[in-house]
Order: structure tokens, then C-alpha cells, then sequence
């Protein structure tokens, strides 16, 4: 069973980072929802991706309540 973090993954390639990257691309984007596949496309692009990653670094940012899903798109959270 694959983890979520190791210590040997690639840095690039974990949760948290890619989570970054997908706040980066919707708080870029100056709309208040983007589509999903657009951030995957994005990131599979400019990073070179699994779509499992992508995932993970939704999951992540989910779970941290920084953002929602509506389907199928990635809204940001209130700040408060």
C-alpha cells in the first residue's frame, strides 16, 4: 500500500507541494472557482504529474478545509 508522505519521496511530488501549486493556480486565476480538469491540465503540463499526485494534493487541501469541491470545480475557502 502506497503512503501519503515518505521519507523518500521526491519533495516536488508530495501532497503539500502540489497543494501549493494548485492554490497558486486558482488564486492566479482571479475567479472564484476553477475547473478541475483545468488544474490538471496546469499541473500535467508544467509539472509532469501522475493524476494520482494531483489527487493526493486536493485531498490534502481538502482535509486542511482550505477548499471545497463543486463539482467539477475547486472553490477556495473563506478565510474565515
Amino acid at each position: 500500500m502506497s503512503s501519503l508522505f515518505t521519507k523518500d519521496e521526491n519533495l516536488t511530488m508530495s501532497a503539500p507541494y502540489i497543494g501549493y501549486k494548485i492554490l497558486k493556480i486558482v488564486k492566479d486565476s482571479g475567479e472564484e472557482k476553477v475547473s478541475i480538469f483545468d488544474i490538471a491540465n496546469n499541473l500535467r503540463k508544467s509539472n509532469n504529474l501522475s493524476v494520482k499526485s494531483i489527487y493526493y494534493g486536493m485531498i490534502f487541501l481538502h482535509s486542511l478545509s482550505l477548499i471545497n469541491f463543486d463539482e467539477p470545480y475547486v472553490v477556495l475557502c473563506d478565510e474565515n
